[in-house]
């Protein structure tokens, strides 16, 4: 069974770091998606700033992505922080993350040249009202929904 897993932050900012080659983040909140008790994904939320916060995603398995894992990684950026945007890198070499980033339903908005050496990446967007993952009401009242999580 894949579920939510909160409250270990230092552990899945380790785990995300590692596996997009970064040495580490600064102050950031984490949440981790396991099946059968590993971390099989991750995202890292930081950079909160004027109601956008970055988000970075890792994962070691195309499994992770059900309807239910995906609420709660929209509900916290924009449901409990109540942040308007949300924003990924991506380098533009990673098909598969540029594939996700567009079925998860993000817009490319901006290039930053070379930022993966040689590589440019690629800036994507969402606005908390594009988000298709939570509903409208649950926008207009900042409501989270309960989901079937672990918490260790």
């Amino acid at each position: 069974m894949i579920g939510i897993v909160t409250n270990i932050d230092d552990y899945v900012r380790a785990w995300v770091a590692k596996r997009i080659g970064i040495n580490g983040f600064g102050p950031s909140t984490a949440i981790g998606v396991q099946r059968d008790g590993q971390l099989i994904a991750g995202a890292v939320y930081h950079d909160y700033r004027d109601g956008q916060i970055e988000a970075s995603i890792a994962s070691d398995s195309p499994r992770w992505a059900t309807r239910s894992v995906l609420y709660s990684l929209f509900a916290y950026p924009f449901l409990q922080v109540e942040a308007n945007r949300l924003l990924v890198t991506c380098d533009e070499s990673n098909k598969e993350a540029m594939k996700m980033n567009k079925q998860l339903g993000f817009v490319p908005e901006g290039i930053l040249r070379e930022m993966y050496y040689p590589n440019d990446a690629i800036i994507w967007g969402m606005l908390k009202d594009e988000c298709k993952w939570i509903t409208k009401k649950e926008i207009q009242y900042g409501k989270v929904k309960s989901t079937n999580s672990s918490n260790t």
